[in-house]
């Protein structure tokens, strides 16, 4: 099996943690940064780097934060810190491997879906039943009882990005986030406490899974863990194999208040911001359909979607 430029840092840190006779046995690129496998007698391991400075740092605070609280398991971090590469120091995790297989490797259809959403929304459940007293917690750590000022704290940063110079954002996009930011209040009236730990980017395919049952035995990859409220988290759910209804049984086991239809599009488009301020990504045409979906389900944002649309077509449009 050939191997990228991560194998060898992989292994050597192995053998720094004592780990020894390890060998590579696979990859798998990231958003947000590339894992290396690796096996022996000792075990099997799983090597993560990143894209982004202080993101694993966040990680690990992230996993503690959870696994106190996870039904699943989740990892256990045996190194964090810099390893030497040809192409500079790398910010890494060492881990073992948890049981499980990821869901693209899972049977289709699977063979028992209904109990395996079943299982995503009841630890997405264990999670949100979580709350501090305090409210909702702002991105320096503070708390407000009240969710607006709290979801303004972690946005601020996203809009300051999107109108600076060095935006990628096109002027029609621009225009559709400029009507987005100011009609936020809006949006989020219906939104009470409590809140809700939340693990921030909960899809499918951040939980393993059993490889013949299709049964979840997982929870990986959490992003930016905090006291949030739970329709932060949930809209996650359909990013990633919508046919398993993921979305659909966590709404049926916990109804939301109204308008959330249009607020899980809300939320999931400052979230893409959030990954293209990250990691510098950016698709005008994803960004433009989301805006589309919006519209469909609150008509006051049907001429920014139409421009945006216009400007940045989908590919099979173009």
């Amino acid at each position: 099996m050939e191997s990228s430029i991560y194998a060898a840092p992989a292994l050597a840190l192995a053998a720094q943690a004592g780990l020894e006779n390890m060998r590579f046995s696979g990859e798998v690129p990231s958003f947000y940064g590339h894992v290396v496998f690796i096996t022996g007698e000792q075990g099997d391991y799983v090597v993560k780097f990143s894209r982004q400075a202080g993101r694993l740092a966040s990680e690990v605070i992230a996993l503690n934060r959870l696994r106190v609280h996870s039904l699943l398991p989740m990892p256990e971090i045996l190194f964090h810190g810099l390893v030497a590469s040809e192409n500079g120091d790398l910010d890494t995790l060492l881990m073992p491997k948890l049981s499980g297989v990821p869901a693209w490797e899972l049977p289709a259809p699977l063979p028992s879906p209904q109990q395996t959403a079943q299982i995503i929304v009841e630890q997405m459940l264990a999670w949100h039943a979580v709350s501090d007293t305090r409210g909702f917690e702002h991105i320096n750590g503070e708390f407000s009882a009240e969710f607006l000022a709290a979801f303004e704290s972690w946005t601020q940063p996203l809009v300051d990005f999107l109108f600076s110079s060095h935006s990628p954002f096109s002027p029609e996009l621009r225009a559709a986030y400029a009507q987005l930011w100011a009609e936020r209040e809006r949006f989020l009236a219906p939104i009470t406490g409590p809140s809700s730990l939340c693990h921030d980017d909960p899809h499918a395919c951040n939980f393993l899974y059993d490889a013949e049952t299709g049964l979840p035995t997982a929870a990986i990859d959490p992003c930016d863990v905090a006291f949030r409220h739970r329709e932060q988290d949930i809209f996650h759910l359909a990013d990633a194999y919508p046919q398993w209804r993921l979305l659909e049984t966590y709404i049926e086991q916990c109804p939301l208040a109204e308008g959330y239809a249009a607020r899980r599009w809300f939320f999931s488009l400052w979230d893409d911001v959030k990954h293209s301020l990250n990691v510098g990504w950016y698709d005008a045409p994803w960004f433009a359909a989301k805006f589309t979906r919006l519209a469909e389900t609150d008509a006051t944002f049907a001429d920014v979607a139409a421009a945006a649309k216009l400007a940045h077509p989908a590919v099979s449009e173009a």
